[in-house]
């Protein structure tokens, strides 16, 4: 098939034109992560390059200056790290999850080892930690000694320790003089490593009956610990050696000194001992959950507020933490323009939870902050970070808190703070909180926002400056309300939180008279608006100005909202059939989240991961979970779209992750059409995207002699490719033509790119 004769004109023009592409564009198809990187659980050095781990896990290599992270994106098998040591006998970096599950890092290779993790015991699996010897990894954990070969990344056997009817928990392991010392709940105990019966109990014999968490062998010597003394073990009688001024959480061993992290809530330090275990210096000012040692001097630590540090002559203080959200606690996102912003923290079961994460922008791949950490003046009382929403007047960004009423941030990082002014009311019974759950703007600028249990519910801060509430016409003397969003008929529709179900506000345009308002509570049952359920989660204007309403019980369509007040005008429930059977929309699904794309289409965040759904909810296009994709956790807290370059971005109860999706919001004309990647790289297995087009236009490849390669319709604003002909094969190597057009063909446009076998 070939192009007809005007497209055939353009040939030898297009022939001359530049090959443009977004090179920063993440490829259709894949993932990032956006996790914070300001707390680390656990440090280790690894040649020229330090790791530290909390959630995922980062390296920074001392050398060459650089920075690398590493997540379920690009290796990681999980999240949640609890600690990472390294052999140096075998070059492996073991990885310790939480839920017990494993990986073990070659260079940039990382190998699962779910074992432990997948085990089908009783009781706790908790891994405590690590003992190396002969390229064996001794894994101490709640259940036994479990010895992982690091040669053949296989389980070699297992020790389980059982006292009568009790299995003890094995603290700590280490070798000294031809045995095995284990510190268990129980107790210490000693076996002859050259043993073959040491999954025998018989074979291990009690040396003492404390409980310690820590033993170890350092310059010769044999040492046990607990959270208050150290102590050295002669002839296997112990003897106290150090006390310690606050509970020890970690022991780490240099080449010469032993290093004490040491904390509680009045004293944190880094305790420095000699080799004779002797204090010789200490390090406070710190929060310190792990240490290691990179020479006599300097040291790096992991710490609980401040990431990654490196202590130069063990004193001074320099951070090292890749760009990223000041928190991985995500309440809730917000898109503006290109930009998103996170609201990092809100109610505890519809409590206080004093989070102090504010708020975090994401704006052309740098995050920055806005909290009291960082100068934002009220920001050390305006806590739990709710909702934001921008002025695109002035760019002012206006935050809601659980408490600590409405926060305006200027450009400037001025900060001023409203609550409790006559329209912003406490609490009922609270009188010192003005709560505060959603805030967003109409296209006339009012601010709108939801007033949680006050007397007056919905508040809008108007484009002059001046205030007004209203009083939503609830049931019982509860005033739970919480999100918020406006329709295409400036109709404000507001969550009624704690199972009262949707209200729906209408000031005809004129917000001052309260003479021709409208109010309606949408509930279960047919005349009362035919809602799933009455526990609404969520809620979602779509492309046709449908309103889509998420519950603990699937999802109701409104296809009539500009009809809402009249008989008749109730939520569609949709009956599909995703496979075998036919039932209702996500019917015994929590909806926690819908966002809707540029063609249409819905994002759908539950408890069990992300949907994407057809614009007629008819059609599944992608289903992720945590087992299928790098989505940290399955529960959904918020999804957010970047309209340009169509990245959708979903925070979940475990962080926040981004998907480039094949739809983006579309373009007035087709002038900046791009093509990513350009060129495309020979055994390229990813989606090829043509974006900046006007919505559902008609996009034509062919080959520079008008063959047609492919054809297809743009999905918003972009059009994908998967790189085969109608045929299935790969097209040769050479320059490919690209034409676009709308219905009419009054929007055409052509371009360029190169294709690589």
């Amino acid at each position: 098939m070939r192009l007809s004769y005007p497209f055939i004109l353009c040939f030898y023009c297009i022939l001359f034109l530049p090959l443009v592409s977004p090179a920063q564009l993440v490829p259709v198809g894949n993932w990032q992560s956006h996790f914070s990187y300001n707390s680390a659980k656990s440090v280790e050095k690894v040649h020229a390059k330090m790791f530290a781990a909390d959630a995922n896990l980062y390296s920074y290599s001392v050398t060459e200056n650089e920075y690398t992270t590493y997540s379920k994106v690009n290796g990681l098998n999980d999240v949640n790290i609890s600690f990472l040591r390294f052999d140096a006998e075998s070059d492996i970096l073991l990885i310790v999850y939480e839920n017990s599950n494993i990986d073990l890092m070659l260079g940039n290779i990382f190998i699962n080892i779910p074992d432990i993790k997948n085990a089908n015991l009783t009781g706790s699996k908790r891994i405590n930690s690590v003992y190396f010897k002969n390229k064996l990894a001794y894994l101490c954990t709640d259940f036994g000694i479990v010895v992982l070969n690091l040669q053949k990344y296989e389980i070699k056997e297992t020790y389980i320790l059982q006292q009568a009817a009790e299995i003890l928990k094995i603290k700590s392991l280490t070798s000294y003089e031809g045995s095995f010392y284990a510190a268990t709940s129980n107790g210490i105990y000693k076996a002859n490593e050259n043993s073959s019966a040491l999954q025998n109990f018989a074979s291990w014999v009690s040396i003492s009956d404390k409980t310690n968490d820590w033993i170890f062998t350092h310059h010769n010597k044999l040492y046990c610990a607990d959270a208050d003394s150290m102590f050295v073990i002669n002839a296997d009688i112990l003897q106290a050696h150090y006390q310690s001024g606050s509970p020890i959480y970690n022991i780490r061993l240099g080449n010469e000194n032993m290093y004490l992290c040491e904390k509680n809530d009045d004293r944190r330090c880094i305790m420095i001992l000699n080799q004779n275990a002797i204090p010789i210096d200490s390090t406070f000012g710190i929060n310190p959950n792990d240490v290691v040692e990179w020479n006599n001097q300097d040291l790096w630590e992991a710490d609980e507020w401040e990431g990654l540090i490196k202590l130069t002559n063990r004193k001074d203080k320099s951070l090292f933490n890749p760009n990223g959200a000041f928190t991985n606690s995500f309440y809730s996102l917000t898109q503006s323009g290109e930009d998103i912003y996170v609201a990092s923290g809100g109610d505890a079961g519809w409590q206080p939870s004093f989070n102090s994460g504010g708020i975090s922008k994401f704006k052309q791949g740098t995050w920055t902050w806005f909290n009291r950490f960082n100068g934002i003046p009220n920001m050390d009382s305006t806590l739990d970070i709710t909702s934001v929403a921008i002025d695109k007047r002035n760019q002012n960004i206006y935050a809601t808190s659980f408490g600590g009423g409405l926060l305006e941030i200027h450009p400037d990082k001025s900060a001023v703070v409203y609550k409790n002014n006559g329209f912003l009311l406490s609490q009922i019974g609270n009188p010192g909180a003005t709560v505060l759950m959603d805030v967003v703007f109409d296209d006339l600028h009012n601010l709108w926002m939801t007033n949680y249990g006050a007397a007056a519910q919905v508040v809008v801060k108007k484009a002059d400056g001046t205030w007004q509430n209203f009083t939503l016409p609830f049931p019982s003397s509860q005033k739970y309300v919480s999100k918020i969003i406006v329709d295409d008929s400036r109709q404000k529709w507001v969550i009624g939180a704690r199972g009262t179900g949707l209200f729906v506000l209408n000031d005809n345009n004129t917000i001052d008279n309260k003479n021709d308002d409208q109010m309606r509570l949408l509930t279960t049952g047919t005349g009362n608006g035919n809602l799933p359920n009455n526990e609404v989660l969520s809620i979602a204007k779509d492309r046709d100005g449908k309103i889509w309403v998420g519950t603990n019980d699937g999802i109701g369509i409104i296809n009539c909202p500009e009809n809402i007040f009249e008989s008749g005008c109730e939520a569609e429930l949709k009956i599909v059939k995703y496979d075998l059977n036919a039932g209702l929309l996500f019917q015994r699904e929590s909806i926690n989240a819908i966002a809707v794309d540029g063609a249409n289409h819905k994002w759908i965040g539950t408890n069990n991961g992300v949907w994407l759904i057809s614009d007629d909810a008819e059609k599944i296009i992608h289903q992720f979970n945590k087992d299928n994709s790098p989505l940290p956790s399955n529960e959904i807290k918020s999804i957010v779209i970047q309209p340009v370059s169509g990245e959708v971005f979903i925070a979940t109860n475990e962080g926040l992750v981004s998907y480039r999706s094949e739809a983006t919001d579309a373009h007035e004309s087709n002038a900046e059409l791009l093509v990513f990647p350009n060129p495309v790289p020979s055994n390229y297995a990813g989606t090829i995207a043509i974006k900046g087009l006007v919505e559902n236009a008609d996009v034509r490849i062919t080959d520079v002699a008008g063959q047609l390669v492919y054809r297809t319709k743009a999905l918003g604003g972009q059009a994908v490719w998967n790189g085969k002909n109608y045929l299935g094969q790969k097209p040769h190597t050479g320059v490919y033509l690209v034409f676009v057009s709308n219905a009419d063909g009054s929007e055409s446009k052509a371009g360029k790119f190169i294709y690589n076998e």
